[in-house]
């Protein structure tokens, strides 16, 4: 399956070269640390209806902040963490006749507007470039940019203000494939890899590793996910750039349709 996994992203993204020409990206696990804020009123923030916890306070509601992560036992903070700067929408080819826009969708925390820990980016279901990269200029780990799993392939591109050869990357739960290539200032793909789930792929293993970090995640009344825990994982890449592509498709249901089931993201990079 990964096979045909691949040489689909091949033929739908843009133009890259073959895998045998192109290094890989390689995955690193690392420890996640966060912070909530204790003092936030999250009285209002119940669980609806139809829901097993309903009517009970949510408490993954609001900001959640990244003091740092921790890599092979060495511990970095935020003056060595790098905030995307710069987006850009490749392709955004489906359809979501129920809430708008095609796949692409930013949202943040529930009640995250109104917690003052760390801020965040705008919740949208038509997002600009400048949403996407609002979405991930921030230290809020429940700001993210989600997929949706309507049929279509969406592709976009991130970009930091100084290269970096380590992307920190963090899925809401642990249920999206995602093909990531590291671009070079030439606009070459320099390394790539599809980092997996788990689910539907094979004999292959997830690519992530869970952190304990639940989040929530509101786009638009009536979109909104009331909490789902983040798996991370980091990519090496062989040479230190400024911009990483990610490409999710998403075939018609079938027999051996390819389905990256919409990976959800927040993406930071480690300074070199």
């Amino acid at each position: 399956m990964k096979t045909k996994i691949l040489l689909a992203v091949l033929a739908t993204a843009l133009p890259v070269p073959a895998l045998a020409q192109t290094a890989a990206l390689t995955p690193f696990a690392f420890e996640t640390q966060v912070s909530r804020n204790a003092d936030f009123d999250r009285t209002a923030l119940v669980y609806p209806d139809g829901h097993e916890l309903k009517g009970q306070v949510n408490p993954n509601t609001g900001d959640v902040r990244l003091d740092g992560v921790v890599v092979d036992g060495t511990a970095y903070g935020p003056d060595k963490l790098l905030l995307v700067t710069g987006a850009k929408i490749v392709q955004d080819d489906a359809v979501d006749e129920k809430r708008g826009g095609g796949n692409l969708t930013a949202g943040f925390g529930i009640g995250a507007d109104s917690d003052p820990l760390v801020n965040e980016g705008t919740g949208s279901t038509t997002p600009t470039p400048e949403v996407l990269a609002g979405a991930q200029g921030n230290l809020n780990l429940s700001s993210i940019i989600a997929v949706r799993e309507n049929v279509g392939t969406a592709i976009y591109e991130l970009s930091f203000d100084q290269p970096t050869d380590r992307l920190l990357v963090w899925e809401r739960g642990n249920s999206g494939d995602v093909q990531v290539d590291a671009i070079d200032d030439a606009g070459k793909v320099v390394a790539t890899l599809l980092v997996l789930d788990g689910a539907n792929d094979g004999d292959a293993k997830s690519t992530y590793t869970p952190t304990g970090v639940i989040v929530t995640t509101y786009v638009q009344e009536g979109f909104l996910n009331q909490g789902q825990e983040l798996s991370a994982v980091g990519l090496k890449s062989p040479v230190a750039v400024k911009t990483f592509r990610f490409t999710a498709l998403q075939q018609a249901e079938g027999d051996g349709a390819i389905r990256y089931n919409g990976p959800d993201l927040k993406v930071i990079g480690l300074a070199s």
